[in-house]
């Protein structure tokens, strides 16, 4: 049975803490260590082996671009919308990171539109498609944070471990 690459760097991150920081007396060196785990804990969620946070953020951007394109299409006027593409969820982070970027592109093409046609718009759909358009990109932040691990600075800075923690 192979190993999950989380389970790998956690088991890394175990062995610095246990075996290297019990042995580093020097304050320095106990931060350069603590700032190895925290590049591992970065390291960990963005690797292509973790894709899952990509892919709910392309569902974010793929829901709110349908959204904002439903509450304006009635109400376009003959300014003709930005297309935005279907795209199914594909598996190889790659594909879910090229995804995530053309969906923000798209996010900010249909946003400049919105802002171009403002006034040949009803108001109550202006609204909902930037409404729609800001939720996915507070989304997107919103993840990245939840999947971001807690930086170490103080224990980089101090070359101690944070009791708080």
């Amino acid at each position: 049975m192979n190993n999950s690459f989380a389970r790998l760097i956690d088991g890394m991150c175990a062995t610095l803490r246990a075996e290297v920081l019990s042995r580093l007396d020097d304050e320095f060196a106990r931060g350069q260590v603590y700032g190895v785990i925290n590049l591992l804990n970065t390291f960990k969620t963005r690797a292509d082996w973790s894709p899952e946070w990509l892919a709910l953020q392309v569902k974010a951007q793929s829901e709110a671009l349908a959204q904002a394109s439903a509450a304006l299409q009635t109400v376009a006027q003959g300014a003709p919308l930005p297309a935005a593409r279907e795209w199914p969820v594909p598996v190889p982070a790659a594909e879910l990171l090229a995804r995530r970027d053309q969906g923000n592109r798209e996010i900010g093409t249909l946003m400049n539109w919105v802002a171009d046609h403002r006034a040949s718009l009803p108001e109550a759909a202006a609204q909902e498609a930037e409404r729609a358009l800001r939720q996915a990109m507070r989304t997107e932040i919103e993840l990245e944070l939840k999947y971001s691990p807690r930086p170490l600075f103080s224990e980089m800075s101090s070359g101690r471990e944070d009791p708080a923690v």
